[in-house]
C-alpha cells in the first residue's frame, strides 16, 4: 500500500474517531450552560466538587486499567498467541482487580471523601465514583476490540449511544429533578450499565479464549511498567486541579475547570488521533515506507492543531457569550474572568499530541521503560511550577504550568525516540507553523484586535499556507481524494 493510501486510511479512521469522541467529550461542554447556571449547580464551589470527583475517577482509573488496556493492543498483532486467549485472559484479570477495588474505595468512602474533597459529607460522591469506574472498565477492553478490528464506525456509533443516553439522563436528574452533582452521578452510572450492555454481542466471539498464565505474565510484564508512566501523566493533567483546592478555593477551581473544558476541544482531536494511530503505526512498522509516512503524518496532525488552536482562540471569546433559551448563555456570567486561560491549555494539548505522535519509535522497539523518564520529569515541573505559580498568578499561573509540562513530555520523548528510532521530520515545515501559533496568539494577547480584523487574519490563513509554497499541490489533490470518500 503506497504512503498516500496509508495516510488516507489512517486519516479516514480519525476521521470517524474525531466525531464520536468529540460528541462524548462535549458533554461537558454542551452541559455548561446548565452546569454554570446557579439555578441547576448553585455556585462555582459545588462546580468545584464536580470537578474534583471526577479528577478523582480520572486518576483512579490508572489502576484499574494497569496498563492492561495497552497491553491488549499490543499483543493483538503478535502471530505467537490467539487474539481470543489474549482478551479472555486480560478481561478476566481487569475484571476480577476491579471488583476488589471498588469494593475497597466504596467500603472506605468516608476516608476517601476527607483526602478529595476535605471537610464536608462527600461520601454518596466517592461511591458513585467506585461503581461508576467498575462499569467503565468492562466497557473499556470491548472498545479494543473495535479499534483492533479496525471498526471505526461501529465504535463511534455506540459511543454516541452512550453520549445520547448520558446527555439525556443529565437534564432529566439535573434539568427536571434538579439534583445538582448527584444527578450527573446517577445519570453517569446508568449510562455506564447501559454501555456494557451494548458491547456484549461483540465480545462473544472472544469469550470463546481461553485463559492463559503465560499470556498473563507477557501482558503485565508490558503493562505493570507503565503505571509509573500513567501516574506521571496523570499528575500532569490532574494535580492542578487538586492542588487549587488547597492553594486557593473551590471557587476559583470552578471558574478554572469550566473555561478548562474549552481548551480540552484539542484534546477531541488529540484523543481521537491516538485512538487509531497506535494500533495504525503497529501495523505499518514493518512497512518499507513507515518513516515517511509517520513523518508526513506529525506534519498534517501539527497543521491540522494549529488552526483548530487559532480559530477557537480567536473566537471564544464570543462563542462563550452566545446567549440560550431560558436565559442562559454558553458560560454563566460567574465564569467568564476564566477565558483568558483557553488559548495557554489548546497549546499545551498540542504539545501533547507530538508526545503521542513521538510514541512510535519507543513502542515499536518496546522501549515502554522509558516513558516515566519523560512523564516523571513533566510531572516534577508541574508540581513545583503549579506551587510557584499559582498562588502568585492564580489561573493563569495554573495554565502555563500545563503547557510547560507537556512542552518537557513532547521534548524528552522526541530525544529518546530519534535514539531509539530515528525519523527525518520535516523540520521546516514545523517549524513554520510553530512560529505561525506564536505570531498569532502574540497579536490576539497584545493587539486585541476586534471582530472584524480577527475575522479576516483567520480567512488569510489559508491563502498564507498556500502563497507560501507550505501546502504543495499534490497535498491538496490528495486531500480532495480523501474528502471525496
Amino acid at each position: 500500500m503506497s504512503i498516500k493510501s496509508q495516510i488516507s486510511n489512517l486519516t479516514r479512521h480519525s476521521f470517524i474517531y474525531t466525531i464520536s469522541t468529540f460528541i462524548q467529550r462535549a458533554q461537558g461542554l454542551i452541559m455548561l450552560p446548565l452546569y454554570t447556571s446557579p439555578r441547576f449547580i448553585t455556585d462555582q464551589s459545588a462546580y468545584g466538587d464536580y470537578t474534583l470527583i471526577y479528577t478523582f475517577m480520572a486518576f483512579m482509573n490508572l489502576f484499574y486499567l494497569y496498563g492492561m488496556d495497552s497491553a491488549f493492543l499490543r499483543f493483538s498483532y503478535a502471530k505467537e498467541y490467539r487474539r481470543q486467549d489474549v482478551y479472555k485472559t486480560a478481561f478476566l484479570t481487569v475484571g476480577l482487580s476491579a471488583f476488589i477495588l471498588s469494593l475497597i474505595i466504596f467500603f472506605a468512602s468516608s476516608s476517601v471523601s476527607y483526602v478529595v474533597f476535605g471537610p464536608g459529607d462527600y461520601e454518596f460522591f466517592v461511591k458513585a465514583a467506585a461503581l461508576i469506574l467498575l462499569f467503565d472498565t468492562f466497557s473499556n477492553l470491548p472498545y479494543l476490540i473495535l479499534r483492533v478490528e479496525e471498526k471505526s464506525i461501529t465504535f463511534s456509533t455506540i459511543r454516541i449511544i452512550r453520549f445520547i443516553t448520558e446527555l439525556l439522563l443529565n437534564l432529566f436528574f439535573l434539568g427536571w429533578l434538579n439534583l445538582g452533582v448527584k444527578g450527573i452521578l446517577y445519570a453517569n452510572i446508568i449510562a455506564a450499565v447501559f454501555n456494557i450492555l451494548i458491547l456484549l454481542p461483540y465480545q462473544f466471539s472472544y469469550f470463546k479464549g481461553r485463559f492463559e498464565k503465560n499470556i498473563l505474565k507477557q501482558l503485565l510484564l508490558f503493562g505493570l511498567p507503565l503505571i509509573p508512566n500513567s501516574l506521571a501523566f496523570m499528575v500532569v493533567e490532574v494535580s492542578d486541579k487538586y492542588m487549587m483546592r488547597l492553594l486557593l478555593d473551590k471557587d476559583t477551581l470552578g471558574i478554572y475547570s469550566a473555561n478548562y473544558k474549552f481548551g480540552s476541544i484539542l484534546l477531541f482531536l488529540v484523543v481521537a488521533f491516538r485512538t487509531a494511530w497506535q494500533p495504525f503505526f503497529l501495523k505499518v512498522a514493518e512497512s518499507e515506507d513507515a518513516k515517511k509516512i509517520y513523518s508526513k503524518v506529525l506534519t498534517y496532525f501539527s497543521l491540522l492543531s494549529i488552526l483548530v488552536i487559532i480559530l477557537v482562540s480567536y473566537f471564544i471569546q464570543d462563542i462563550v457569550n452566545i446567549p440560550l433559551p431560558g436565559s442562559l448563555q454558553l458560560l454563566g456570567k460567574d465564569y467568564l474572568s476564566g477565558v483568558i486561560i483557553i488559548p495557554i491549555i489548546l497549546t499545551a494539548y498540542f504539545f501533547y499530541g507530538l508526545y503521542v505522535n513521538f510514541t512510535v519509535g519507543i513502542y515499536i522497539r518496546k522501549k515502554t521503560k522509558l516513558m516515566i523518564i519523560f512523564t516523571g520529569l513533566a510531572a516534577l515541573v508541574n508540581v513545583g511550577s503549579n506551587i510557584y505559580l499559582m498562588p502568585a498568578f492564580g489561573i493563569m499561573g495554573a495554565a502555563f504550568a500545563t503547557l510547560l509540562s507537556y512542552v518537557i513530555m513532547a521534548t524528552t520523548i522526541f530525544i529518546a525516540n530519534q535514539k531509539v528510532y530515528p525519523i527525518i521530520y520535516e523540520y521546516g515545515r514545523l517549524a513554520f507553523l510553530l512560529i505561525l501559533l506564536i505570531l498569532s496568539l502574540s497579536v490576539l494577547y497584545y493587539l486585541e484586535p476586534g471582530f472584524l480584523t480577527r475575522i479576516v487574519i483567520v480567512l488569510a490563513l489559508p491563502l498564507l499556507l498556500i502563497l507560501s509554497g507550505f501546502i504543495k499541490q499534490d497535498e491538496i489533490k490528495a486531500l480532495r481524494s480523501i474528502i471525496k470518500r
